[in-house]
């Protein structure tokens, strides 16, 4: 598979602790042992010269000097050495740990089997891109030297943390994350990690979906009721909902549905995936063949088609949630009593068929129009290196935009044909809609949708840092 000689020595000596000490000292201007904070994030940054951009380096060392939980705004020298001469000793035995046979230095080939007991699922080509980053003078092989440097600031020197850092980094750079969920290894589901991660997930999407949801409302209001304008839309609601405070908390009719859903959903699109990757048998090998592109759009279609038919009643729900007028319904059970009453449980699927549609598109355009952008992005801006998590999140909006807007006209159907009072079929809501307003009537609440797209966005990824470092996800 792998065959590479070996003619590199490993550098064990502590000439990485001296030059700390010479930064300390000359940091000390006072003489009393404590050194600035500002100053040595300053003097990290430039410490070791690696394969990353001075971006991701700094927001490493960034972390790495609040895990150290400074008092004010300085930091004991001391301290701080013998933290990280603890942090050398920590690595080294990892390293060794991945070193078979003891030579000092690691190959593409152990490298591999370390991956492969902690059965995290790689590629090949993911595995030299590994390989690229941490070996300096690219000759295939890491040294000490090369592993201390790229991890002597992560957040965790145990081996299992510092793979487990690199496959997720990986699983950006190839997956799309709004259609196909995280895989998780097996120590990752015994020690926690999971639920965690699904967690901080979870409670993201909810603070997410709460900030944003008068745009929603509106959106959704828009849709079934063919409304134009979004400023008159925005008065009518408020007027609807008394004025003043009721009047504001009106925009977040549906809102309580619409978080309840979020959950089954997330573990429903996870469960798929797991048991497409059970049935793959995608650990029989050290290094496996990666879930192809082929695979991740039929997942992306097999799970929303799931998960939708499995929840969709909770669709129905909402959309009749946010459509509701002052003191129509008590509370969600005299709604959905009175749903039931008026078509029986076939109520709750009307739209379906139009749901069930949107979601070839939707996955589709938005998975080959992310790997196509990321693809130029690489290849026009940065030189075939990554694109950074910034331009990630970026280009992800990009594409739901694009999907968002391919397949909105089915959704606004479904939208309307959940709230209708008198049923039509599919066809000839097409057709009305199209003698009345044209193909812009097919877009009604789009711009509302749109303009939620960056709160939304930003929202979640601020909100996931922070219940990841409350959770310890990073650690």
């Amino acid at each position: 598979m792998f065959s590479f000689g070996r003619n590199k020595k490993t550098n064990e000596n502590n000439e990485s602790i001296e030059e700390l000490e010479k930064i300390v000292q000359t940091l000390d201007q006072d003489g009393n042992g404590r050194i600035r904070v500002v100053d040595l994030e300053a003097a990290l940054q430039r410490f070791d010269d690696d394969n990353r951009s001075k971006s991701e380096r700094k927001n490493q060392v960034k972390k790495f000097i609040k895990s150290l939980k400074p008092k004010g705004d300085r930091i004991d020298g001391q301290r701080f050495l013998q933290i990280m001469l603890e942090r050398q000793k920590q690595l080294k035995l990892s390293f060794e740990e991945i070193d078979l046979n003891k030579d000092g230095i690691v190959d593409p080939v152990e490298l591999a089997k370390a991956f492969s007991r902690l059965k995290i699922v790689l590629r090949k080509k993911d595995l030299m891109k590994i390989i690229e980053v941490l070996d300096r003078d690219k000759d295939f092989r890491i040294t000490f030297s090369e592993w201390q440097t790229y991890f002597r600031f992560a957040p965790s020197t145990e081996l299992e943390a510092s793979l487990r850092s690199w496959r997720r980094g990986v699983q950006l750079d190839t997956i799309n994350e709004q259609q196909i969920p995280n895989s998780y290894t097996e120590n990752e589901r015994e020690n926690g990690f999971y639920a965690r991660h699904f967690i901080a997930g979870a409670l993201s999407g909810m603070v997410s979906r709460t900030v944003t949801a008068p745009l929603d409302r509106l959106k959704i209001y828009m849709q079934a009721m063919g409304k134009r304008k979004l400023l008159n839309t925005i008065s009518t609601l408020y007027g609807e909902g008394g004025g003043g405070f009721k009047g504001i908390r009106s925009f977040w009719r549906g809102n309580g549905i619409a978080v309840f859903k979020m959950t089954p959903d997330m573990a429903l699109r996870q469960g798929i995936f797991e048991t497409f990757r059970e049935l793959r048998g995608d650990f029989d090998e050290i290094i496996v063949s990666p879930v192809t592109n082929k695979e991740l759009f039929g997942l992306g279609c097999l799970s929303g088609f799931i998960a939708q038919t499995c929840i969709y009643p909770l669709e129905v729900l909402k959309t009749q949630a946010a459509m509701r007028a002052t003191g129509q319904y008590s509370s969600i059970i005299d709604l959905i009593r009175k749903l039931h009453q008026s078509e029986g449980w076939k109520v709750f699927y009307r739209g379906y068929f139009a749901s069930i549609l949107g979601v070839l598109p939707a996955a589709g355009i938005d998975f080959a129009l992310y790997e196509y952008l990321r693809r130029v992005y690489r290849e026009k801006v940065t030189a075939l290196e990554e694109p950074s998590i910034l331009a990630l999140t970026l280009i992800s909006n990009v594409s739901a935009v694009a999907a968002m807007y391919a397949s909105y006209p089915l959704y606004l159907i479904r939208t309307r044909q959940q709230y209708q009072i008198v049923p039509e079929n599919m066809f000839e809501m097409m057709g009305k809609i199209w003698r009345i307003d044209g193909w812009r009537g097919f877009y009604f609440g789009s711009l509302a949708n749109l303009i939620k797209v960056i709160p939304a966005s930003t929202v979640a990824y601020l909100t996931f840092e922070y219940f990841s470092s409350l959770f310890d996800i990073d650690e």
